[in-house]
This record gives structure tokens, C-alpha cells and sequence, in this order.
């Protein structure tokens, strides 16, 4: 399939800057929200906040957009990349964060049987698996501006967020509703303006628009699943959830 014209995509996001702005404006602040109330999570129930693989994967996708900051203020030199450039700054952070609570909080449940420096060293490694993978994934990719892997990134979270409820199937710690709530603000929001604005018809293609349909859906789905296993309304609920051992 090919991919997107970068700068008839810039020029149709200028075109329509106002709706553009407004849902991924508000695709942002859900983003921030679930971001923040991940690392709340983690740090209240002391599990890790997503899925091993997930952590290691957001990571570099995020931080490689960090490090690509003369093209988006040099060669595209272009508002709506740039708003994310400093957007990304706080999912980068928060996902540093992420790591470190893995590491932390993860050895019972990734490095059962083995020592806190053990389990330390399989994280570091799963890490550098992770930025490994993501570079040959960026390398396949026809994605100069990430916007497809951003939208990957959301479709990628869903299996995490499966994955952490099969195994934590009765206690779902480090969980909230408003985590995923605002989960599923962002891709809803991300794949509106991706679909109906960005004009390119890579868009408005099956494979894309399938993404963004299944995103969407299964992030409904762990949201229905997070409220009948019991899971808390916010990191603010005073109900607890036990730790997992």
C-alpha cells in the first residue's frame, strides 16, 4: 500500500486547522490524562502500569520523535508537528517513568523466582529489544511524519491493556476507568481527525481505516471489561486494589 504525500498532508492540516486543533486538541489532553493516571495507577496498586512489551515499545517510538526535532522545526517546519513535538515530551517522560515502576514494582510478576538485580538486568535487555525493534519497524515504514505509527501506537496499547486484565482476570490493579476512558477519547478523537481531515487518500484507504475501527472498538471493549472485573473510577477512588503477588 503506499503511503502519504508529507506535504499535501501538512497542507490539508493547515486547510483545516480549526476542527483539526479542536479534536486533536482534545486527543491530547486525553492523552496526558491517560499517561498520568497510568503512572498514579502504577504507583498506588505497585504493579507496572502496561504490558512488558508495550513499555519498551512506546519508549523509542516516542523518543525517536523527540530526536527528530530539526525535521519538524527545520525541514517540514510545520505548527501541527511541532505542537506535537512538546506534547510528545510528556509521554516520553511518563514513559521513562513507566520503566522505572516496571523495575520496581515488576519482579514478582515478570522475574518470579529471581533477584532484584536479575530482574533489573531482563528489563534493561527487554529495552534495548525494544529500541531495536522499533527502529527495523520505522525502517518498513513509508511514515515520514508518524502519523500512521502514532495511530499504530494506539492500536498496540489495546492488546497491553488485554493482556494485563487476562492476567490480573480478578484483581485488576493498576487499572483505573478513567485511564481507558481517556484511552478511548484519544483514539476516537486521533482517527476522526486522521480520517476527515488529513485528506490523503492513504486515510481514507481499508487497511487505515480498518485500524482506526478496531482501535476504537477494542478500546470500548477494556473499557467494559475494566468495569464488570470491579476496576476503580480514578487513582483518586479510596477503594483499593490489592497488589498482585
Amino acid at each position: 500500500m503506499a503511503g502519504y504525500d508529507p506535504q499535501a498532508t501538512l497542507a490539508a492540516i493547515t486547510d483545516n486547522a480549526v476542527p483539526i486543533v479542536l479534536i486533536g486538541g482534545l486527543s491530547i489532553v486525553a492523552m496526558w490524562v491517560f499517561f498520568v493516571e497510568a503512572a498514579r495507577m502504577s504507583a498506588r496498586d505497585r504493579v507496572p502500569p502496561m504490558a512488558l512489551w508495550m513499555t519498551v515499545l512506546w519508549w523509542p517510538h516516542d523518543g525517536n520523535y523527540l530526536l527528530r526535532y530539526d525535521d519538524w522545526f527545520g525541514t517540514y517546519d510545520h505548527w501541527f508537528m511541532q505542537l506535537f513535538w512538546f506534547a510528545i515530551i510528556v509521554t516520553f517522560v511518563s514513559e521513562t517513568i513507566y520503566f522505572v515502576q516496571t523495575i520496581k514494582y515488576g519482579r514478582d510478576e515478570l522475574s518470579p523466582g529471581q533477584s532484584q538485580k536479575a530482574h533489573s538486568l531482563r528489563m534493561l535487555g527487554a529495552l534495548a529489544a525494544g529500541v531495536v525493534s522499533w527502529s527495523l519497524i520505522k525502517g518498513a515504514l513509508d511514515d515520514p511524519l508518524f502519523l500512521l505509527s502514532f495511530m499504530g501506537t494506539l492500536l498496540w496499547g489495546l492488546p497491553s491493556a488485554s493482556a494485563l486484565l487476562s492476567r490480573r482476570r480478578n484483581n485488576p490493579a493498576g487499572m483505573s476507568l478513567l485511564e481507558y476512558q481517556a484511552f478511548s477519547v484519544m483514539t476516537f478523537c486521533y482517527s476522526i481527525a486522521s480520517i476527515g481531515f488529513f485528506e490523503d487518500d492513504f486515510f481514507h484507504s481499508a487497511p487505515y481505516v480498518g485500524i482506526c475501527v478496531a482501535a476504537c472498538i477494542w478500546s470500548l471493549v477494556v473499557v467494559h471489561q475494566l468495569k464488570a472485573a470491579g476496576a476503580p473510577t480514578s487513582s483518586w477512588a479510596d477503594r483499593k486494589v490489592p497488589a498482585v503477588v
